[in-house]
Formats: structure tokens, C-alpha cells, sequence
């Protein structure tokens, strides 16, 4: 027999069909030839998905919850259990990609709305979201909404948990789904002869039983030969992208020049057929894996992949038509709002101006913020409403004109009659009623409770909480660490003012301590709290060695509390570390807050001093948003409040200005009061306890 110009398929092929040896049935060499090559095209795509997955995670296509040009039809075939989810392409809006889920026995299917921002001519942002939270790429969302089990919307509260992953490469399902160049094309109707889609699908697994059926990926003997896959095909390689973003949250990327996204002019499929081995001529299929480009909130940074793309396999031998496309209207209805979070005036004004711009610098509809069913404010409610917050320059402490009960018109500084008078009054009184006197007027000049429309207008917010942590609260932080140095003063005050023996001033001293407890039990004040144990810790006060001794003597308790609750506490509080909830708390520790932003260094520069800092911007953030929990607090510790005129009175500043400088002296320079007072009360201090002389 002539060999010559044989070749080896020509070899196999005229075989015979069984070959029988030693009693032994062997298969033919046409089965075990199909075999080896359904193996090694099972291994060349498992090589191709794993060159895949090793992308950067800021690329859609390295993750295998991605499943590119996958039908409507067997994305439901997938989804079996509540949770279960995979992103796909829109078979309706080309670009888009949608989210396909199963929730409480129903497979949904949510289109992801991207918003396209151009703040100047040349570039463009890509945004992508659901309803409220918006991300630069599809990865960072899943990753947020996976993470945090947060519903895709509130109309359906379908949650995802479990994603469904793929086993082949995204080409392999752009030849299989998408052969017509619109990667959202759902598949053609089975053949005779084919499985079910679940079945066909398989999972996207390859099987033994899959390779060979006619109608499938390829036929064994179109495989054995050494033609291409089409003309139409040669050259061409899935594109492999990466970010290319500097940045977390970059500013914009370059846009594509014109005309290059342009897919809707697609050829028709080429009616040509080959025949034998030969695959059929396919029209050219863009290749639309294309990730979003956008940088991604966590992952490897964008870097460029120097290994040549996997080369594709043979095109399928049949031809695919034009399939149906999905209707807009079968996707589940999303409503995008504005994000939640602060809820003044002054925050639903620039939500409402934030979103307009995004909606005139986009080509994305934003039909929504017209709808009077959304709760966003119209034009015309802007134009009527808005006031412009006012920036305070005067103090809201007038002494000059304070009208008091205690004080006569013309009053020296710490004059005996009012240090008697006041002294008196506090002795009638317990500590829990003086503290819920001190809260009242905390919230009085905080501005949590009690604030006029009109007020909050001009504050442009609602609560003081909120005014502190804004550029135009200059004025109310400056009123606000007045009273707390104010609180600390008359603190030390009526310690160092008693006139009596050790016995009096540790009695003092014990009720002192109590009214600070009561300011963090039953009050709910730190910020009078921070203020208490501010004055007795003044050095004037602590230099009292006697004092506290017998204060451990005669009421060890206060000392105890002192010393082990209070101290640690206020410690905390100081470090950002106590609690501060609303649910317990009228009013915050604002201290720490106000005194950084007005320039006032806390800390001394060491290891911890960063994270400090850190934690009070996140307590000023916690603080303006839970204003209104914080006011619902006071006014609950209020309710049924019956205030005494000379008590109050007592707790308010202008009285406290007035006692200690007098009517002339309350206008002076903040400074120079302090300064001069601090030496009346080192005068005291050493007068009640004098100096012990040192041993030589």
C-alpha cells in the first residue's frame, strides 16, 4: 500500500470501526481521537479562564461572578436559591450590565444605572449604581453590597450572598451567546437533539457528553484539521484591559475619540458555508468584555499585563442568527435617591444642587428629579425658602444687658453678698435637680433645643451640633468654650471661697462630685461633665492636699467615684474613646471638636497623635448627623422639667461673667480675664493651704 501523501487524520478516518485483539474490544481510533482533543480543548480553556481570574480585580473580567454575553434565559437556569446572583450584559441597553438574582422564590434582574460625568470638554467619570450608593466600577459595588447584606433596592429588599461563578472564559461565552457582535444577545432556540439550557449550560462545565453533540461547540472531525476559524477571525484577540486610574477616586480619564464605540452598523451573517472540517464564515463579533475603567475601592493597583492574550478556539459550526433582545421593561424598577445622611436645610440644598449638576454634565436621563413623588425640593422651593446662613461676628453673651435676681446693677468682681446668696441656693437644692438646671441651659446655648425657625434659617442648619462643625460656627464654638472655662471657674470658685475649715471645703468637695455624677447618670451632659472635672482638676484645686484627704476620710465614696469612674471616664472621652451614643447622651463631648477647630493644639506630637485626631473628625461626623437623636434625648430628659428662676440664673453665663469680673470688667479682653483671674485663684488656693517650705 502506498503511504505516500497519507496524512494521519486520513489514516485514522480509514480505519476500521472496531479493532478486536486478545479477546479485548479496543475503541476506534475516530473515539479515542475525539477524546484526546475534547481534553486538550478542555485544558486550553481552563488555562484561558485561569490567565483570566489573574487579572487585576479592578477589571470586571477577573471575576468569575462575571458572566459577559450570558442569556436572560440561563442566567434564571442558574439561580437557585435565595441570594444566589451573577452580573451580566444587557441584552437590551448595550454598555450596561445587569445584576440577576434569586430573592424569596423569584429570579429578579436589576440593571445597574451608569452616570457619565464630563466636568470639562475631553474627559469623562463613569459612575455606577442601584438606588443611593454610587462606586467607580461594578466590582467596588457587588464588593458593598455582598459586604454589607444591603438590599439592591428598597421595592424588593433582595439581598445577595452567594455568587454563582463560571468555569470557562468570557470568549468562550461571546462565541457561544454573542456571535452577532451584540454581546447582550440571548441565545437561539434549542436544536433538536440539544438539552435543556440548564443542561446544555451545564454551569459553563465542559463535559465528555457536551464536546461531540452536533449543534455544540464543535464537531470532533471539524476539529482535526488545520484550517482556520474563518477569515473574518484571523488576527483577532479578546482585548485585555486594566485601570489605569492613579488614584482610588480619580478625577476623570481621557474619552475615547469619536466614532470608536460605534457597534449598531453590525454585517449581517455570512451566508457562505464551508463544508467538511471547515468552519462557516461569521460575521466580525466586537468584542465587548470591556471593564469600566474606573478605579476600583480595593484590589492590586492598575498595572499592564505583558503576556500575549490566550489564543481562541475554533468557531462553532453553525450558524448564529439574530437572537431576541431583552425589553426594558422586564428589569426590576430602581429609584435613584439622593444619598441618605444629613437632613438640614442646608444638606438637602446642596444634595439637590449636587445632583442637578451631575444631571447637566451627563447624558444620562435624570427624569426622576422632576418627579414630585421623590422626596428632593423643587426649583421654585429653593428660590422661596432659601436663606443664606448668616455669619455671626458677635457673641451671643451680653453681660451689659443681663438683667439678674442675684446681682446688683453695678456689681464688683466676686462680690461677698452674691458668693453668700449663691452658696445658699445650692445647698437648698440637691444635685440631680442643679444638674437638670445645668442641661437645660447647655441645650439653651448649644442650640439643640428650643431654636426658632427663624434662627435656624440663619444658622443655615437645625441644631447647634451641626453649626459647630461648619466654617460659619466660628462664633458659637468661641461662645461655647467661654462657658466651659466659665463651668470650670465657678467650679473653683466655690471651693476656694469657703471660708470655713477643711470639714467645709471636703463638703463642698463631695457635692461637687456628686452633681458631676449626676451630670453623666441622670443628665446625660458631658459636656457640663468635661467642665466639672475640669475645675477640679485645676491646679489650684489639686494642690489642696488636706481637702482631699479628708474627702477619702469623710466621704469615700465621692473619692472612690472620683478616682475610679469619673477620671477614666473623662479620659476616654478625651481620647475619642467613651460613649457618646444618643440614645444615653443630651449632649456630646464637644470639647475635644471645638477646640481643634478653632486652632487649639490638643495633643502633644507623638505616636497616637494621628489616630486622636482621627477619631475626633469621626466623632464631629457622628455628632452633626445624630442632631436630631441628641435633641430627642434632652427633651426626654426634660420632659416634665420645672425650672427655679434663681437657680437658673445661676447656671447662665452672662451671671458668671458678671460674678467674677464684675458689670465693667465682664467686656474686657477674653485674655487678659483669664490671666488676672488665674492669679486670684493661685491667691486663694495658697491662702486656704499655704505652701510647705522645702528642706534646704
Amino acid at each position: 500500500m502506498d503511504m505516500q501523501g497519507v496524512g494521519l487524520d486520513d489514516l485514522l478516518w480509514s480505519l476500521p470501526t472496531r479493532i478486536v485483539c486478545d479477546s479485548m474490544t479496543l475503541p476506534c481510533p475516530e473515539e479515542a481521537y475525539a477524546e484526546v482533543t475534547m481534553e486538550l480543548a478542555k485544558e486550553k480553556l481552563r488555562k484561558e479562564l485561569e490567565e483570566e481570574l489573574k487579572l487585576s480585580t479592578e477589571e470586571l473580567r477577573s471575576h468569575a461572578w462575571y458572566h459577559g454575553c450570558l442569556p436572560r434565559e440561563e442566567a434564571e437556569s442558574l439561580l437557585g436559591e435565595d441570594g444566589d446572583f451573577l452580573i451580566r450584559d444587557s441584552g437590551s441597553s448595550q454598555g450596561d450590565y445587569v445584576l440577576s438574582c434569586r430573592w424569596r422564590g423569584e429570579t429578579l434582574h436589576f440593571k445597574i444605572i451608569r452616570v457619565v460625568l464630563r466636568p470639562r470638554q475631553g474627559y469623562s467619570r463613569t459612575l455606577f449604581q442601584f438606588e443611593q450608593d454610587q462606586f467607580d466600577n461594578v466590582p467596588a459595588l457587588v464588593r458593598f453590597y455582598v459586604g454589607n447584606c444591603k438590599p439592591i433596592s428598597e421595592t424588593s429588599g433582595a439581598v445577595v450572598s452567594r455568587p454563582l461563578n463560571r468555569d470557562v472564559p468570557l470568549r468562550w461565552l461571546q462565541e457561544r451567546y454573542g456571535a452577532t457582535g451584540q454581546p447582550r444577545l440571548d441565545e437561539q432556540e434549542p436544536a433538536e437533539g440539544d438539552a435543556a439550557p440548564a443542561q446544555r449550560l451545564g454551569r459553563h462545565r465542559l463535559t465528555a457528553g457536551e464536546m461531540p453533540t452536533e449543534g455544540n461547540l464543535l464537531r470532533v472531525k471539524d476539529r482535526s484539521g488545520s484550517q482556520p476559524t474563518g477569515l473574518d477571525q484571523l488576527g483577532r484577540r479578546p482585548l485585555l484591559y486594566t485601570a489605569q486610574s492613579d488614584s482610588n477616586l480619580r478625577t476623570g480619564s481621557p474619552e475615547a475619540p469619536a466614532g470608536t464605540q460605534e457597534w449598531s452598523k453590525l454585517p449581517p451573517p455570512s451566508p457562505v458555508f464551508r463544508t467538511g472540517s471547515d468552519p462557516v464564515l461569521r460575521p466580525p463579533a466586537p468584542r465587548c468584555l470591556d471593564p469600566e475603567g474606573g478605579a476600583a475601592l480595593s484590589g492590586s493597583e492598575g498595572q499592564l499585563h505583558s503576556r500575549a492574550p490566550p489564543k481562541p478556539l475554533r468557531a462553532p459550526s453553525m450558524l448564529v442568527g439574530d437572537a431576541p433582545q431583552e425589553q426594558p421593561s422586564t428589569y426590576c424598577e430602581l429609584v435613584p435617591k439622593a444619598p441618605a445622611g444629613l437632613r438640614s436645610h442646608v444638606a438637602r440644598l446642596h444634595t439637590e444642587e449636587k445632583w442637578r449638576g451631575r444631571a447637566r454634565a451627563t447624558d444620562t436621563a435624570f427624569g426622576f428629579l422632576e418627579d414630585e413623588g421623590v422626596p428632593l425640593p423643587r426649583p421654585r422651593h429653593y428660590e422661596e425658602d432659601f436663606v443664606r446662613p448668616l455669619l455671626e461676628t458677635a457673641s451671643s453673651f451680653q453681660p451689659h444687658s443681663f438683667p439678674s435676681l442675684l446681682l446688683p446693677p453695678d456689681n464688683k468682681p466676686l462680690e461677698p453678698g452674691a458668693l453668700k446668696r449663691l452658696k445658699d441656693l445650692f445647698t437648698r437644692h440637691d444635685c440631680r435637680t442643679m444638674a437638670l438646671h445645668v442641661l437645660y441651659m447647655d441645650c439653651l446655648v448649644s442650640r439643640i433645643t428650643r431654636v426658632p425657625r427663624e434662627q435656624q434659617q440663619a444658622m443655615g442648619v437645625s441644631s447647634g451640633l451641626e453649626l459647630i462643625t461648619l466654617p460659619h460656627g466660628h462664633q458659637l464654638r468661641l461662645d461655647l468654650l467661654e462657658r466651659h472655662h466659665l463651668m470650670a471657674l465657678g467650679i473653683a470658685v466655690d471651693i476656694l471661697g469657703c471660708t470655713g475649715g477643711v470639714a467645709e471645703r471636703a463638703g463642698t468637695l463631695h457635692k461637687i462630685v456628686q452633681l458631676a455624677v449626676e451630670l453623666k447618670g441622670s443628665a446625660g451632659d458631658l459636656f457640663a461633665l468635661s467642665a466639672v472635672m475640669k475645675g477640679l482638676q485645676l491646679p489650684q484645686v489639686a494642690r489642696l492636699d488636706q481637702t482631699w484627704q479628708k474627702l477619702r476620710q469623710t466621704h469615700t465614696e465621692s473619692a472612690i467615684a472620683f478616682e475610679k469612674d469619673l477620671k477614666p471616664f473623662v479620659k476616654r472621652l478625651n481620647q475619642g474613646e467613651g460613649n457618646s451614643s444618643p440614645g444615653e447622651v443630651a449632649i456630646p463631648h464637644l470639647l475635644p471638636l471645638i477646640s481643634l477647630m478653632e486652632g487649639e493644639q490638643l495633643w502633644d506630637d507623638h505616636e497616637e497623635s494621628c489616630d486622636l485626631l482621627l477619631r475626633t473628625l469621626e466623632s464631629a461626623r457622628s455628632i452633626a448627623t445624630s442632631a436630631g437623636a441628641y435633641k430627642a434625648t434632652a427633651e426626654a430628659k426634660l420632659q416634665g422639667f420645672q425650672a427655679t428662676a434663681e437657680l437658673l440664673e445661676a447656671f447662665q453665663t452672662e451671671f458668671a461673667l458678671r460674678l467674677f469680673w464684675g458689670s465693667k470688667g465682664a467686656a474686657a479682653d477674653r485674655a487678659e480675664r483669664y490671666r488676672k483671674f488665674d492669679a486670684i485663684l493661685t491667691v486663694l488656693s495658697q491662702k486656704l493651704e499655704p505652701a510647705r517650705k522645702t528642706e534646704p
